[in-house]
C-alpha cells in the first residue's frame, strides 16, 4: 500500500467528522446534495473537487446559517453590551483564539470543534507571522526575508501588522474585563510569547478564510462577514473555475436578513462551463494585485514572464512623497491634496491592452508640477489645477503636461533600478527548506511586477500616449 502523507491522513479522519457535524446543523450532505469533496493538491494543501460532473450553475453545496461562525452566532457566547464591544473580526477571532487545537488534537470547543479542527494548524509561511514574531523577539524563519521586500509591499503589511495590533489589543481588554471569560483561559494570557502566536493563528484564519455574508442593515457594514465551513477548503484562482455564491434576500433587497443570522450559503458551479468530475473548483478572491494577495492571504498569483505582463499594479506612494516632499513647496502641496482627497493611494496599472498612471497619480504630479515651475506658494496659483480636476479644463497648460510626465519618468526609473537591483541578488540565497525556496520566489514575483509594470508606463510616456 502507497504512504498516506500526514496532512492527507488528518483528511481523511476530519472530513467526515466535519460532515457528521454539518448535519447536526441541518446541513444535506446526501449523493446529491454535496457534489464537492475535500482533497490533497500537490502545491497548495487541500483543495475542493467535483465528486460528479457538474452542468452550469449546478447548486454544488448549501451551508445552513447554523454551521456559519459570524458576529451573530456568537453573540451568545460573548456578550458585547458592556464594557467592551467587539467587532466582527474580534469576536470571530477571539473564539478561536480560546478554541485553538494543541498539536495534532482537535479543538475543545462544544459549539464549532469538528469545524475549527478542520482549519490550518500553524501559518508560519505568511508575512504577518514574520513581523509579528520579530517585533515579539521571537524566532521566525521568515523574519530575514522582511528585509528584501518592495518598500510598498512592506508599507501594506506594516499596515496589516497595525489592524492586527489594534484587534489583538481589543481581545486583551475584553478577556481583562469580562473575568467569567478570562479564568477559564488564563493560560493564554500568562505567557505572552504563547498568547500572541495564538492570536496571530486565529486572526489570520478569520483574515483569510472570512467570505461577504449580509448580515446588518447596510451593506458596506464590515461586520458582514463569516467563516464558513467546507467553502474555505476552496483555492484561490484568477482564471481557472470558481463557484460562485447565489444571491441571498438580503443581497436581492438591499436589507438586513429577516431571520437574524440569514439563511446560510448556496454555492453554485461555473454559470458559462460544465465540470468535470475530479476537477478542482477554486473560489476567486477578487481582483487583487499581487501586494495585496501576498500581504493579506500569504501567496500571489502565477509568476510573469520575462517579457509579457500580465494584469499588475504598483503602488507609488514613497517615490511620489520623496518626490513631492523634498521640493520647498512640498508641505504646502501636501496640504492641498489631503484637503482635496488626493494625498496617497498613487499607483502605477499594466495589463495585456495598456499600461497608464492612476489618476490620482496624474493629479498629484500636475499640482506638484505647478509649484515647480512657479517660484511662488499661494493658494491662488492652484485655480487652473481646480479647474482640471473640476472638470474645467482639460489640462494647466501644455508645458505642465511635459513636466508632470517627465515626473512620472522619473519615478519609473526609481522603480525600475531598485527592482533590477533587487532581481539580481535578493539576498534570500539561503532559503533552501520548507517553505522558503516558494515564499522567496513569491518575493521575486512581486519585484518583478513593480519592473515590468514600471517598464510598461514609462514606454508608453515616452512614445507620448495621452493618459
Amino acid at each position: 500500500m502507497a504512504n498516506i502523507s500526514n496532512a492527507q491522513s488528518s483528511l481523511n479522519y476530519r472530513w467526515p467528522k466535519l460532515l457528521a457535524w454539518l448535519r447536526t446543523k441541518g446541513m444535506k450532505t446526501g449523493a446529491d446534495d454535496l457534489l464537492v469533496e475535500c482533497k490533497e493538491t500537490p502545491t497548495a494543501g487541500n483543495g475542493l473537487f467535483a465528486r460528479i460532473s457538474c452542468t452550469p450553475s449546478s447548486l454544488l453545496f448549501a451551508v445552513p446559517p447554523q454551521a456559519l461562525m459570524n458576529i451573530r452566532t456568537l453573540k451568545s457566547l460573548y456578550p458585547t453590551s458592556r464594557p467592551t464591544p467587539l467587532t466582527a473580526v474580534q469576536m470571530i477571532s477571539l473564539h478561536l483564539y480560546i478554541n485553538r487545537p494543541h498539536g495534532g488534537e482537535d479543538s475543545p470547543d462544544p459549539h464549532y470543534g469538528p469545524y475549527i479542527s478542520t482549519l490550518p494548524r500553524e501559518f508560519d509561511s505568511h508575512p504577518l507571522t514574520w513581523i509579528v514574531r520579530s517585533k515579539s523577539g521571537m524566532e521566525s524563519g521568515g523574519a530575514p526575508l522582511l528585509g528584501y521586500l518592495p518598500p510598498s509591499v512592506h508599507a501594506s503589511l506594516v499596515k496589516l501588522h497595525d489592524r492586527f495590533c489594534q484587534d489583538w489589543a481589543a481581545i486583551r481588554a475584553y478577556l481583562t474585563a469580562n473575568s467569567y471569560i478570562c479564568s477559564k483561559y488564563d493560560a493564554y494570557l500568562d505567557n505572552i510569547d504563547n498568547s500572541i502566536s495564538n492570536y496571530v493563528w486565529a486572526w489570520l484564519n478569520v483574515n483569510t478564510r472570512c467570505i461577504y455574508y449580509r448580515l446588518k442593515a447596510s451593506k458596506e457594514d464590515p461586520d458582514n462577514l463569516t467563516l464558513c465551513p467546507i467553502l474555505d477548503f476552496a483555492n484561490h484562482t484568477s482564471n481557472g473555475l470558481h463557484m460562485t455564491p447565489a444571491p441571498s434576500e438580503a443581497d436581492i433587497w438591499d436589507s438586513a436578513p429577516v431571520n437574524l443570522i440569514g439563511k446560510g450559503f448556496r454555492f453554485l458551479s461555473p454559470a458559462d462551463v460544465s465540470v468535470q468530475e475530479g476537477k478542482e473548483i477554486f473560489l476567486a478572491y477578487g481582483a487583487h494585485p499581487n501586494r495585496t494577495l501576498f500581504v493579506e492571504y500569504g501567496f500571489v498569483n502565477k509568476s510573469l514572464g520575462e517579457v509579457g505582463i500580465t494584469d499588475g499594479e504598483v503602488d507609488v506612494q514613497n517615490v511620489v512623497e520623496s518626490l513631492i516632499l523634498d521640493h520647498k513647496s512640498g508641505v504646502f502641496v501636501q496640504s492641498v491634496l489631503e484637503d482635496e482627497g488626493y494625498w496617497g493611494d498613487w499607483t502605477l496599472y499594466c495589463s495585456a491592452e495598456s499600461a497608464q498612471p492612476s489618476w490620482r497619480l496624474i493629479t498629484a504630479l500636475r499640482l506638484h508640477c505647478l509649484f515647480v515651475s512657479n517660484n511662488t506658494i499661494h493658494h491662488n496659483a492652484i485655480q487652473p489645477w481646480r479647474d482640471v480636476i473640476a472638470g474645467k479644463r482639460e489640462m494647466i497648460s501644455d508645458g505642465n503636461e511635459l513636466a508632470w510626465k517627465e515626473s512620472l519618468i522619473t519615478i519609473c526609473n526609481t522603480i525600475i533600478t531598485k527592482a533590477q537591483a533587487s532581481l539580481k541578488s535578493d539576498g534570500t540565497e539561503d532559503c533552501g527548506h520548507g517553505w522558503l525556496p516558494w515564499m522567496r520566489e513569491n518575493i521575486r514575483t512581486l519585484w518583478r511586477e513593480e519592473l515590468l509594470v514600471a517598464a510598461a508606463v514609462k514606454q508608453r510616456t515616452l512614445s507620448g500616449d495621452n493618459f
